[in-house]
Order: C-alpha cells, then structure tokens, then sequence
C-alpha cells in the first residue's frame, strides 16, 4: 500500500502586507486628525482676529481639509500672524509602524486662551457673548480632541493579514 502525501505551509507574504499597511494606516491617521480638527478649531476656537485658527492651517493642508473662518470680530486681521506660528502635518515612519500628526503653536493668545478664563472689559453685556464667542475660556480644545481621537481610535479595526497568506508546496 502507497500513500501520497501533499503538504502545504502557509507563508506570509510580509513585503506586501507592509506595503498595505502603510497605505491604510496612512489614510486612517489623516481621517483622525481631521475628527481632531473638527473637535477642536472648528467646533471651539472662535474667528476673533483669524489668528488663533490659522494656527491650524498647515495641519489641516496636510490632511486635506480647510478651516473655516467666521466673521472677523476685531478690528485686525491676524491670520498671518497665526501662520507663522503655527506648526503641523503628517508623520510616517512606516519601518517603526509610526503613523501620527503633530500640531504646535506659539500663538501666546491661543496659549493663554486654552487654559485661563480670558476677560476683557466689565460692562454687561459681555463683549466676547456680543462679539459671538460661542466658547467662552478657558476653551480645553486639547481634551475635546483627545477625546474625539480615542472615540475615532475605538472603532479602528487593523488590516488583515489573511489575505497575504500564500500556500506554498512542501516536496
């Protein structure tokens, strides 16, 4: 009696798969930073000067979204002043499996504005509520955008590496 054997191992076909990886994570990290985006500047900052939104302009170009001003509601317009101090973009280290973005700014009204109670004048009405500051501060953009990336994070699922999976016949 003969028997015949045909055996097969399953090989991951890793260069691939990277290639793919890259490319999803890549479009996930820009759909989360613009839910960042949205959480933050476009729901809490205000359009007082357009400074302190500009800030965001250069992450929001990378991720190919646009924000919005409102009406101005200061005599200046400031929004090259938010230009130059504001910082961010994409970042991929695909070989670490580093995905993220970064956003910095310098902008000290910004700075101050995230975390004390700005007031300014004394008689009712209150200007900033005149003026439709629809977020007083202290504004906590920080938080209501790590809270939107964690909730975005939550319902991420990775790529599958089943697919990359190749039969390979062993003698």
């Amino acid at each position: 009696m003969r028997w015949e054997f045909n055996f097969k191992a399953l090989k991951l076909d890793l260069p691939a798969y990277k290639a793919a990886l890259d490319k999803h994570m890549q479009d996930w990290i820009k759909q989360a930073a613009q839910q960042w985006l949205q959480a933050t500047v476009i729901s809490i900052i205000p359009t007082w000067s357009k400074a302190s939104r500009a800030t965001f302009q250069a992450l929001a170009r990378d991720v190919g979204m646009h924000i919005p001003y409102g009406p101005q509601q200061s005599r200046k317009d400031r929004e090259s002043l938010g230009l130059s101090t504001g910082e961010g973009g994409l970042e991929t280290v695909p070989a670490s499996g580093r995905w993220y973005f970064r956003y910095h700014s310098s902008l000290r009204y910004l700075t101050y504005n995230e975390y004390n109670h700005a007031v300014w004048g004394t008689e009712p009405p209150h200007p900033f509520r005149r003026a439709g500051l629809i977020h007083p501060t202290p504004y906590h953009f920080q938080e209501a955008g790590e809270k939107a990336f964690k909730e975005f994070a939550g319902f991420t699922e990775l790529l599958s590496p089943y697919k990359f999976l190749k039969t390979e016949k062993i003698r």
